[in-house]
């Protein structure tokens, strides 16, 4: 396979990935997703997309004749790339507050007034000869 149809096969699977990226981020925003279905399918695509980085090592360099189409093809795969990453960044955001409001609340211990009445009752003076530091306070 030459590197241009290696580049525009890499450019078709950065298509698939940007659908499968609106649809989970659609998912997100609108309901709490299956977290299992949509990581099969994210591994599925990364495989492949994996598959054709290998692909396009192996083509080698580009020819002179299709230097100009390559470039054109290039910059659509950049372009598409950072539009990838900042969707994936909105997903990761919408997950964590997902995993905040489903987080169980911990509830904060009751204090024992007795127990805070003998803590703060617990402060030695010092003895003679003593500095003030070596007489500060016991909690314990």
């Amino acid at each position: 396979m030459n590197t241009l149809a290696a580049l525009d096969h890499y450019n078709s699977l950065c298509d698939e990935l940007d659908s499968f990226m609106h649809e989970e981020n659609s998912q997100l925003r609108f309901q709490p997703a299956d977290g299992n279905q949509l990581l099969e399918r994210k591994r599925g695509i990364l495989e492949k997309l994996e598959g054709a980085l290998q692909m396009l090592r192996v083509a080698g360099p580009v020819r002179t004749a299709e230097h100009s189409a390559s470039c054109e093809t290039r910059k659509r795969v950049m372009a598409k790339i950072l539009k990838l990453l900042l969707l994936s960044r909105e997903s990761e955001q919408l997950l964590l507050k997902h995993s905040v409001m489903t987080a169980p609340r911990m509830e904060q211990p009751k204090a024992n007034p007795a127990r805070l009445a003998t803590t703060y009752k617990t402060r030695k003076t010092p003895a003679k000869g003593t500095s003030q530091a070596e007489g500060s306070w016991v909690v314990w």
